[in-house]
């Protein structure tokens, strides 16, 4: 191959990257390494629905040896100079709770670990469980949105598919969750602008936003269960992954005190 014929296709090859998501993948995924995670770009899982390969736009894992214990992000990225992403949002009220499956089997293990009689080791217990207050996903700054009004067919396309992608490989690793003793949280990054409206005294309020958690069903073996899916701005990633590390420090803390039972 000429040098000419060579630098032409070096040149399509770059446009095509450009215009597809790989670079926001790529920095997303070096942002999160150069703070200490394990990362694999477009990780492989097999979809239980098709039975077939498909990829996750990022798998990133924490791991904490001893005791065994992981923080898992699976994480989709969208990217959009045309479109925004418009979301109706309401305030996290106490029904939303309990809504985690990402989160509840982990908490169920905890729960179900034996009590000590002693009184001092029951006011220890209280204190620990409290502690799962501080987790982002009980963060009440941390708006909910129920539904999205995204005014393109395109733009609608790409948000739900990210869900579906993300939906897909919960499901996937809804057994290895059952059995390892580790937390997944599940995330959409946008390179766009995002919004939200509500009501407020019987006015439309209409904000940019930078991170909310979108309400989504995946299946679990019980049927269709609530979901709660971070879904953040690019230029906000670097401050919601130090959500995510001090959820990790808050978990691993609660698990060396007590151990998790398999």
């Amino acid at each position: 191959m000429s040098e000419k014929k060579e630098q032409e296709k070096i040149k399509k090859i770059r446009d095509f990257i450009l215009k597809s998501g790989y670079p926001l993948e790529v920095e997303i995924g070096n942002i999160i390494r150069k703070s200490g995670w394990l990362v694999g770009n477009q990780w492989p899982f097999i979809d239980k629905e098709s039975k077939k390969i498909r990829p996750i736009d990022i798998l990133a894992m924490k791991l904490q040896i001893q005791p065994l214990f992981s923080v898992v992000l699976v994480i989709e990225c969208k990217k959009s100079l045309k479109y925004d992403w418009i979301f109706h949002t309401q305030e996290r009220e106490k029904e939303f709770l309990p809504l985690f499956t990402t989160i509840a089997d982990f908490i169920k293990k905890i729960r179900n670990i034996p009590l000590a009689d002693e009184p001092k080791n029951l006011a220890a217990k209280s204190t620990m469980f409290s502690s799962l207050n501080d987790l982002h996903v009980f963060d009440k700054a941390i708006r909910i949105g129920v539904f999205n009004v995204i005014p393109s067919s395109k733009g609608k396309d790409d948000f739900y598919e990210a869900i579906m992608q993300i939906n897909s490989i919960l499901e996937s690793m809804s057994e290895i969750m059952k059995i390892a003793p580790a937390i997944v949280f599940p995330a959409i990054v946008f390179d766009g602008e995002m919004f939200e409206f509500y009501q407020d005294n019987g006015e439309i309020k209409i904000l940019p936003i930078n991170h909310l958690q979108f309400m989504s069903f995946s299946k679990a073996p019980s049927g269709m269960s609530p979901c709660l899916i971070d879904v953040v701005r690019k230029t906000h990633f670097t401050e919601f992954l130090r959500l995510i590390e001090r959820d990790f420090h808050i978990l691993t803390q609660l698990v060396k005190t007590e151990g998790v039972e398999s």
